[in-house]
């Protein structure tokens, strides 16, 4: 158990690098190497694969629903409510003193900015997540059909995902359900039958690693779509081949991770990273705010250029928000060590 949980902690710190990468990206679509941002973007799916995971292994076997819940409002979405405050009070701030908006503006922005029940744009997974939470008997249900079934649904599901696509803004919690509930459900069936996994792990792979391939030459270079893809529910737009890629590389990352875990030494600071990594996805999008502030007022504009510049400036969002929330998070903790999780969730 113990390195089976260590792999999770690995997987969960490479899951928010991967998120706070796809977050940096810099000249998107006008610089930065397509293909690679390809790779970058969707690293939400390893989150939710990783969810999925723990409800069966850790929460299933002796589950009672209201204190389920009630650890769930605690270490996520009570945090996720103080966060978004502080970002709501940082964007007021923004139009009040630096864009001089009168109250009646000020007041539609707030309106505009909370009626999708976030504040700060990546976290829309947690409202999402939250409903996930909310439905977790059924997800127990899932759990004690037989294995054809388990199966059948899971491959319906995933056709369906493939074609609904993301929601626009990430908006619809019921389409988002859609879209990455089979990656829930695949990391419920990993834990579930993770014996079988193990000893196909070698096929696995290297089925997932074509897949990752295929997926990123298809949406780079045959139908060229950059990042991930939003639609309406109902509209056509073909094959999400993000959603395909994302498959591929739960597996890889899973099997990276285990190699981790295996050595005889462990990694402390990816330790450290999978141990804060909510917090690290609560903090980082206020340091977007920071940048988007502070860049006008020390004479930086728009910065233009071919890949080596986008490259460039991506690892600078990218050191600036992940080590920034990093120490922030540290900080927070050491002020207040009996109530951070409720105010960071770590």
């Amino acid at each position: 158990m113990k390195t089976r949980l260590l792999e999770f902690d690995y997987m969960r710190a490479v899951a928010i690098i991967l998120i706070v990468l796809g977050h940096s990206v810099y000249n998107s679509g006008k610089g930065f190497p397509l293909l690679l941002e390809n790779l970058l973007r969707g690293g939400t799916a390893v989150f939710v694969f990783i969810s999925g995971f723990f409800l069966h292994a850790i929460f299933a076997q002796r589950f009672e629903y209201r204190r389920f819940m009630l650890t769930k409002f605690k270490n996520v979405y009570v945090p996720f409510l103080v966060v978004s405050l502080v970002g709501l009070l940082a964007l007021v701030s923004i139009w009040v003193f630096r864009d001089h908006f009168p109250a009646a503006k000020v007041g539609m922005n707030v309106f505009h900015t909370i009626k999708n029940f976030y504040v700060l744009y990546p976290h829309w997974y947690i409202p999402f997540i939250m409903v996930v939470f909310l439905l977790t008997p059924i997800f127990l249900a899932y759990l004690k059909l037989p294995i054809g079934r388990q199966l059948f649904l899971l491959a319906m599901l995933s056709v369906l995902a493939m074609f609904v696509h993301r929601p626009h803004g990430n908006a619809n919690v019921m389409h988002s359900i859609v879209y990455y509930v089979p990656y829930y459900l695949l990391g419920m069936l990993y834990s579930q039958y993770q014996p079988w996994f193990l000893r196909h792990q070698k096929g696995i792979l290297v089925v997932s690693i074509m897949s990752v391939i295929f997926a990123l030459i298809g949406q780079t270079y045959i139908w060229v779509w950059v990042g991930n893809s939003h639609k309406d529910f109902f509209e056509f737009r073909g094959v999400d081949l993000q959603f395909i890629q994302k498959l591929g590389l739960c597996f890889i990352l899973l099997a990276i991770c285990q190699y981790w875990a295996r050595a005889k030494t462990e990694l402390h600071q990816l330790k450290e990273i999978g141990n804060i990594s909510f917090a690290i996805f609560f903090i980082h999008p206020l340091f977007t705010l920071l940048i988007n502030v502070v860049s006008p007022l020390i004479g930086l504009k728009k910065i233009s250029g071919g890949a080596f510049i986008s490259m460039g400036m991506t690892a600078v969002m990218f050191l600036i928000m992940f080590y920034g929330s990093i120490y922030a998070t540290r900080m927070i903790r050491a002020a207040w060590p009996g109530k951070s999780r409720w105010l960071i969730g770590a």
